[in-house]
């Protein structure tokens, strides 16, 4: 892994715990749905990727195999996607201004992450990620 990769990593996590240890993770009222969306948009990402494939450094897996399937037919990023919704969630839940910086520095983690793992999965499976990515959103389907 590389400095780069391993800062972002230590980032993310750290705003994970973060958000875990002020306040309380879990969403109140109405947030709680929004909050579940992002968990299972998260957990349907992961399943159609397959731990195998599951990395949450930005390198590429030595055996990773190309996967289009579940949400990834859609958006190249639903993991942090539902993660952006469900810490979201509990930002708005439990909102204070620190907590809304945390969770602008996890985004800038996830969009810098994503740039180097788009990097890393052209280098490694060329023409095939080219196309996927002309057939899909980041993040948002139809807009970003």
């Amino acid at each position: 892994m590389s400095n780069r990769s391993l800062t972002l990593v230590v980032l993310q996590f750290s705003c994970f715990a973060f958000f875990l240890f002020t306040d309380g993770l879990i969403a109140d009222n109405y947030w709680i749905i929004i909050q579940i969306v992002g968990f299972l948009i998260s957990v349907w990402g992961v399943l159609a990727m397959k731990l195998g494939n599951f990395n949450v450094q930005p390198e590429v897996k030595i055996n990773a195999q190309f996967k289009s399937v579940g949400p990834y037919k859609y958006i190249r990023n639903p993991m942090y996607i539902g993660l952006i919704l469900f810490f979201g969630a509990s930002l708005f839940s439990n909102y204070t201004n620190l907590r809304l910086s945390v969770f602008i520095i996890l985004i800038i983690v996830f969009l810098e992450k994503i740039k180097l793992e788009e990097n890393f999965l052209t280098e490694r499976f060329g023409e095939i990620y080219n196309i996927y990515k002309k057939k899909t959103s980041r993040l948002i389907p139809f807009i970003y």
